[in-house]
C-alpha cells in the first residue's frame, strides 16, 4: 500500500498550539511530509499565517485581520505561544527553505467566506520571491480560488477540500467531475466523509483522494486504511507512529 502523507495541520495544533512559531519549528523536527496552514492579507497586503478571518478567537486582540495594517495585526499575541505575534508568509517560507518538508497552504476566504480580490497573485507573488514555489502545494474549499489558480499557474499542484456534507448531497460520481472541471491534483474530503464509492470515482479520473481533520487515533487510523494520498491531522505525533505501525498490505 502506498504511504500516506502527514500534514502538521496548523504546525500540529493539539501538541504545541495553533500556528505559533513553536509549532512549525518543532513540526521541523519530524519525520512528515507537509506541514499544513492558512494565509489571510492585512489592510496593507502583507500575508499572515492564521486560520480564522479575524483575531478574535486565536489572539489578544479583536477584529477582521484584512482591516487592519501589518503594524496593527503584528501587536497581537498569539494564544499559547508564549506571547509570540503571528508569522507571516515570507516568514515560514524562509523557516522551511532548507527542509525537506513541503508546505500546504491554503487560501482562505475573507469574513464572508468570499475570495480576497487579488489574494492568489499575492501568494504566488511570495512564494515565487522566496523560491518555495515549487515546494508548495495549494489547496482551498473555494472553487473560484481553485479555478483561477489554475489558469494563472497550472503546473502547481491543488488541492479541492471538499465541505463536508457535498459527498453525500452530490455524490461521488459529481464530486469526481467537479474536481476535474478545476483542474486539481487532489480531492480531499472529511475524514468522516471517506468512502470507497468516492476514492474509486476520484482515482479514475486520474486525481489523489485525501482526507482532513484526523487528529485522533480512531480517525487517523481510517485515514491510513483507506490509503489516502494525505491527510492533515492535529497530532502529527501520534500519526507518524500508527503510520509506521500499520501491517503491510493493509488497505480499505
Amino acid at each position: 500500500m502506498t504511504k500516506s502523507f502527514i500534514a502538521s495541520h496548523r504546525g500540529g495544533t493539539l501538541l504545541w498550539g495553533e500556528n505559533t512559531r513553536v509549532a512549525f519549528e518543532k513540526t521541523l523536527t519530524l519525520p512528515v511530509e507537509l506541514v499544513e496552514f492558512d494565509v489571510h492579507p492585512t489592510k496593507d497586503g502583507v500575508l499572515v499565517v492564521h486560520h480564522d478571518a479575524t483575531l478574535d478567537r486565536t489572539t489578544d486582540m479583536t477584529g477582521a485581520i484584512s482591516e487592519k495594517t501589518w503594524q496593527e495585526v503584528s501587536q497581537a499575541r498569539v494564544n499559547h505561544s508564549g506571547g509570540e505575534r503571528m508569522l507571516t508568509l515570507t516568514e515560514l517560507c524562509e523557516m522551511y527553505r532548507e527542509s525537506d518538508i513541503k508546505l500546504r497552504l491554503e487560501i482562505k476566504g475573507d469574513v464572508e467566506k468570499s475570495p480576497y480580490p487579488g489574494l492568489v497573485d499575492k501568494v504566488l507573488s511570495v512564494l515565487e520571491e522566496t523560491n518555495m514555489t515549487d515546494k508548495c502545494i495549494i489547496s482551498s474549499f473555494n472553487c473560484e480560488t481553485l479555478q483561477e489558480l489554475a489558469k494563472k499557474r497550472p503546473p502547481m499542484f491543488t488541492i479541492w477540500l471538499v465541505a463536508r456534507n457535498l459527498p453525500n448531497l452530490l455524490g461521488a460520481e459529481r464530486v469526481a467531475t467537479l474536481a476535474k472541471d478545476m483542474s486539481v491534483n487532489e480531492v480531499s474530503v472529511h475524514v468522516s466523509q471517506l468512502k470507497t464509492e468516492t476514492q474509486c470515482a476520484v482515482k479514475a479520473m486520474g486525481m489523489e483522494y485525501g482526507c482532513y481533520g484526523a487528529h485522533c487515533a480512531e480517525t487517523i487510523t481510517k485515514a491510513l486504511n483507506y490509503g489516502v494520498y494525505a491527510f492533515t491531522t492535529d497530532r502529527p505525533d501520534l500519526a507518524l507512529r500508527l503510520r509506521d505501525q500499520l501491517p503491510r498490505g493493509a488497505s480499505k
